[in-house]
């Protein structure tokens, strides 16, 4: 379920100033103070132009409701988590996320490091802005830097290379992480749009539009590089390029990753759009493989109930337990480069393995009546097996598709994988068919 224009399915989001401006900061915040229960938070903001002015409304609304905060600055939204779970407070990241410079937004983190979305607290806190009267109590504001404690924890991921690796920062919040990180180690860096700048003059933050990889492919072709990766604007997702420089689906590197994490037991989550060929991985390994809705707000609350090692989704986010269930861009980006170094294999070659099936990807249709077009689609299909965890899942033996409804537009999303080229068209024509139909 979502909320109003600015309250999403995960987050509060929508354009600056007309939807979120520092007025409904400061309420969301005091509001938040009300809803965790303790006084003791953290909050951070990503480079957007508006993000220092919207993260002091942020820590003034704390404050004023007794809140004991600290600021951390200019950080990544996985430093925030780890923030929260190192030191046991719940935090506010003022971010939009990959979405464009115009826009801003925040994410709340509690003291179980979990995301609220608006199934979890969003839509509480929605209706408590509504009737909220700030009486001002003694509270404190002060700068904490975290950036030290993160990079610590990180260091123990980063493997013993020289390889080179060409990083796309898309001027967002990862270099100040990277460069601390990675400037003692023995590998070789090409960094590309490294610096922080909320007007991302080289490209989108969002590294899932295959127009924002190109300048990282052609880098990767031209330095001769081990591969590439591109994190989003606060560096929660990562997506990689190969060695070749083309680039390789989100959901195939979650299969890469189980190769240095997964071990017999382990519990592995997938989101329902995740290719068969991760599932088989998975289970080679001896892990187990599970199902889970899409979003970072079902997907950590899930590893934490299930205690998985990792969870992963096709939009580029990835989970670790050892993070506080949270997920992390740059550890993704050091556990792939681990596991290409322990098998001395390239990117191609170890995706080649896993990758057995022939999948659309995701297509979006602008649709209206998505509950009636969806309802259409199982009729049509009703004699395969038919999963309703996150829209509709339907499986046969040489063929699967996943059709959803988007929660914040009038958007069905559908992917399909088949053993063949051939099936993958077919079934996608079939069902594209039925899709316009209701147009």
């Amino acid at each position: 379920m979502k909320g109003s224009s600015i309250f999403r399915a995960y987050d509060v989001r929508g354009k600056y100033p007309e939807e979120v401006n520092e007025g409904i900061a400061e309420k969301i915040a005091y509001a938040w103070v009300e809803f965790e229960g303790g006084r003791e938070f953290v909050c951070g903001f990503d480079v957007r132009n508006s993000s220092p002015s919207l993260a002091g409304a942020v820590m003034e609304g704390m404050k004023k409701n007794g809140g004991v905060v600290w600021d951390l600055g200019l950080i990544t939204t996985p430093l925030l988590s780890y923030a929260c779970g190192r030191f046991g407070r719940a935090g506010i990241m003022v971010t939009a996320s990959h979405n464009p410079p115009e826009y801003n937004g925040f994410k709340l983190i509690d003291r179980e490091v979990l995301p609220v979305g608006y199934e979890f607290g969003l839509d509480r806190i929605e209706k408590m802005i509504k009737e909220i009267k700030i009486e001002e109590k003694k509270g404190t504001v002060e700068r904490f830097d975290a950036l030290p404690y993160y990079v610590d924890f990180l260091r123990k991921y980063v493997p013993f290379s020289s390889r080179k690796v060409v990083v796309d920062c898309s001027n967002g919040c990862t270099f100040p992480v990277l460069d601390p990180l990675l400037s003692p180690s023995s590998l070789d860096v090409v960094y590309i749009n490294e610096n922080p700048d909320g007007n991302f003059p080289a490209h989108d933050p969002n590294p899932l539009k295959v127009e924002n990889l190109r300048e990282l492919s052609e880098k990767v072709k031209e330095e001769g590089a081990f591969f590439g990766v591109c994190f989003d604007g606060d560096g929660d997702r990562a997506v990689f390029v190969d060695e070749h420089g083309n680039p390789v689906s989100p959901d195939l590197i979650t299969g890469v990753i189980a190769r240095i994490l997964v071990e017999k037991g382990d519990r592995v989550l997938c989101d329902v759009r995740t290719s068969r060929s991760v599932v088989e991985e998975i289970e080679r390994l001896g892990g187990i493989p599970q199902r889970v809705r899409v979003g970072h707000a079902y997907a950590r609350r899930k590893l934490k109930e299930v205690d998985g090692v990792l969870g992963g989704e096709l939009a580029g986010h990835y989970y670790f337990r050892d993070l506080y269930y949270a997920d992390s861009g740059i550890l993704a980006f050091l556990l792939v480069l681990r596991a290409l170094e322990k098998e001395n294999k390239t990117l191609s070659q170890v995706i080649g393995e896993i990758k057995k099936y022939h999948s659309t990807g995701e297509i979006n249709f602008l649709v209206e009546d998505k509950e009636g077009i969806m309802e259409k689609i199982e009729r049509r299909f009703n004699d395969g097996r038919i999963s309703k965890l996150d829209g509709i899942t339907i499986e046969y033996e040489d063929w699967w598709f996943n059709v959803r409804p988007s929660n914040t537009e009038p958007y069905l999303r559908l992917v399909i994988e088949a053993e063949t080229p051939e099936k993958m068209e077919e079934m996608k024509k079939k069902i594209e068919e039925i899709i316009n139909e209701g147009v």
